[in-house]
């Protein structure tokens, strides 16, 4: 019988196939990539027609049946409290003698860093999150609240707090010219994309590609690590002392592990496992 895990993001969604009982590792399983979905902003068709597109496609695509599919373990952005139900509905349509269980992607990630041992897990990636976790479920949680009221150490913010040092000209003239340049960005586009645009999120954290280009400039390197102490500070601390260790998933967090490594040290932790995406932590998660 076969185990089906998904981690599914506004962006992509990762469809596992994992072959049982010929193994408990990622080398059993078979791994098919569609696009991404968020029911807590999209309508049940919508989410509807996702699921049922990229399901038959993964079944099509790697000769499965879906009578072969016994448990399925969807991890998912937007999967809050109210939204679940569709996306397991939608899922048994296909899957029908499945047993479906649904969480929210943070779950997943702490699942993916910690294993069945209790830590703090985090998300660093366009957005941010944070949790303790008990080995088995999430105990503790502080609210993220997105990148205009929270979200400190995503890739918007640092994002946002670079594009406010290029236009504010806070930045040495030499780094605002390079980015200037580079970019094809002016004061006017940027406020076009951020106020006007759909996802300005995105937009923000694209800018992550050039940030990483100017690490070498001291000024660009501290607003990276002071985006993370806002992190550590503001969510993490909330935790208690029980644990000094950080775990983190997310593309912020694997591209900028030296700096969030001496943000950590700053505040009293340590940074314990990184990985950039939580499916095959998954994998090991249920598969052990």
């Amino acid at each position: 019988m076969i185990t089906l895990i998904v981690d599914s993001g506004s962006t992509k969604t990762s469809w596992c196939f994992a072959f049982l009982p010929d193994t408990s590792s990622a080398d059993g399983a078979r791994t098919v990539t569609t696009e991404g979905l968020n029911p807590a902003v999209m309508s049940a068709e919508e989410v509807e027609e996702k699921i049922a597109k990229a399901l038959n496609h993964c079944l099509q695509s790697l000769s499965i049946s879906a009578a072969d599919v016994d448990n399925v373990f969807f991890y998912g952005a937007g999967c809050i409290a109210g939204r679940t139900g569709v996306v397991s509905e939608s899922i048994s349509s296909i899957l029908v003698d499945a047993k479906i269980h649904v969480a929210d992607d943070l779950l997943g990630a702490a699942r993916a860093l910690c294993g069945h041992k209790a830590g703090i897990a985090c998300i660093l990636g366009t957005g941010s999150n944070s949790c303790l976790y008990d080995g088995k479920n999430i105990v503790a949680h502080t609210p993220a609240l997105g990148y205009v009221l929270g979200d400190e150490g995503s890739g918007a913010v640092l994002g946002r707090k670079f594009l406010n040092a290029v236009l504010k000209q806070t930045l040495p003239e030499n780094i605002r010219k390079r980015f200037l340049q580079e970019s094809g960005l002016d004061m006017a586009e940027v406020i076009n994309r951020v106020y006007r645009s759909p996802a300005p999120n995105r937009f923000l954290a694209s800018m992550s590609k050039y940030i990483h280009g100017y690490l070498d400039e001291k000024e660009v390197r501290d607003i990276v690590i002071d985006n993370f102490e806002d992190f550590i500070r503001n969510n993490i601390l909330a935790y208690g002392d029980k644990f000094r260790t950080i775990n983190v998933v997310g593309s912020i967090a694997y591209h900028y592990k030296e700096q969030l490594t001496e943000a950590a040290s700053r505040n009293g932790f340590q940074i314990g496992k990184i990985i950039k995406s939580p499916i095959e932590g998954l994998i090991e998660y249920h598969m052990s």
